[in-house]
């Protein structure tokens, strides 16, 4: 965990760095005791929403890997699977396209004793799900909101945006079906493309065919444990409900910053929940850790229809659903259970050569 660690030590930095020059950049060119008086103003009651949202936002995904890890693996609590997630959060936010929140969780559930293909499955599961509902989300805003948010986007001199974002995600949860469930592409990708790459006189130095037998034996183990899950229609089905009950508390989050900050929001609730998802979608391709800068930009294009309160607005949406994540993942992390060791109640062998992981 220690290497993990080290490993995202830049990314953090650059998390810092990059948060300081856009809010310094972003206060700048604004009136900045307008700013400070507007945020002075706010109704702390609904901060009290705001964390709620983000509570419920957390827990129902700590939920889902809870019901998920429950039929595969013994001694995860719903209340260690919330940890986890909340820790998770923390990967997330200091990597780009959020790419750090899984290796962490396999690696975690790795040094608790869960075997590399039972984490995996878990995991996998949790994000193909969660992909479902995002897009099945954007899919229904893009049917009704499209003309209005693209118009705004066109005015300044952007096009395809929500589109591109869209199309991205769709094909990651495609992908992630064919990876999960089809066993031909895997056939595909390692007895066709792996084995001829690594026959490139400038691969083949690296002696890659040794691994060629162990990745395809890992597979084949791997889709054998996912028969299981991938049968049971209910827990699908109570996976996908719960990520759309939390995107869209999450979503609501920017409605409750606008009505915090005395703006009148009537009769625009569901442009403010739909523009959080748009938000959402544009920041999935965007390569920089936590989608800093990319984030900002897209929240104020999309939210510009609210000039009065728009940048105390993004400068508090920001905070609360990116670097508060940062902080209380980061704290989690550190306190989370390192030392239950679960690998005498899950598996038989007690061999240590027999409960090699898929490497």
């Amino acid at each position: 965990m220690r290497e993990f660690m080290h490993k995202y030590r830049k990314n953090i930095l650059i998390v810092i760095i990059l948060g300081f020059i856009l809010y310094l950049f972003i206060l700048l060119r604004n009136d900045v005791n307008k700013v400070a008086s507007k945020i002075k103003q706010i109704n702390p009651y609904y901060f009290l929403l705001i964390f709620l949202m983000l509570f419920i936002y957390v827990f129902l995904e700590g939920v889902v890997i809870y019901i998920i890890a429950k039929r595969k693996v013994k001694g995860i609590t719903l209340g260690g699977a919330f940890r986890v997630n909340l820790a998770t959060q923390f990967f997330n936010a200091i990597t780009p396209f959020s790419s750090g929140g899984q290796p962490f969780q396999i690696i975690y559930f790795k040094a608790r004793g869960i075997k590399v293909r039972d984490a995996s499955s878990i995991i996998l599961i949790n994000f193909i799900t969660y992909n479902i509902a995002f897009v099945l989300l954007g899919a229904i805003c893009l049917i009704f909101k499209y003309s209005y948010f693209n118009q705004i986007l066109v005015q300044e001199g952007y096009k395809y945006l929500l589109l591109i974002g869209f199309g991205i995600n769709v094909f990651m949860t495609v992908i992630s079906f064919f990876l999960t469930f089809s066993r031909k592409f895997y056939h595909l990708l390692i007895e066709v493309i792996w084995i001829k790459v690594i026959r490139w006189p400038i691969i083949r130095r690296f002696k890659l065919e040794r691994k060629a037998d162990n990745i395809k034996n890992a597979v084949e183990e791997f889709h054998s444990e996912l028969n299981v899950l991938k049968k049971d229609k209910k827990l699908w089905f109570q996976s996908i409900i719960y990520h759309l009950i939390r995107l869209i508390c999450f979503y609501m989050i920017p409605l409750f910053i606008f009505m915090a900050l005395g703006e009148n929001v009537r009769y625009n609730e569901v442009n403010i929940i739909v523009g959080a998802i748009f938000v959402a979608i544009v920041m999935s391709y965007v390569p920089t850790p936590g989608a800093s800068g990319g984030a900002e930009g897209i929240f104020y294009l999309l939210f510009s229809f609210l000039k009065r309160t728009v940048i105390p607005a993004l400068l508090l949406w920001r905070f609360t659903t990116y670097y508060l994540y940062i902080i209380f993942g980061f704290i989690t992390l550190l306190t989370l259970n390192y030392k239950t060791n679960l690998k005498k109640i899950n598996y038989r062998c007690q061999n240590e050569e027999d409960l090699i992981d898929d490497k």
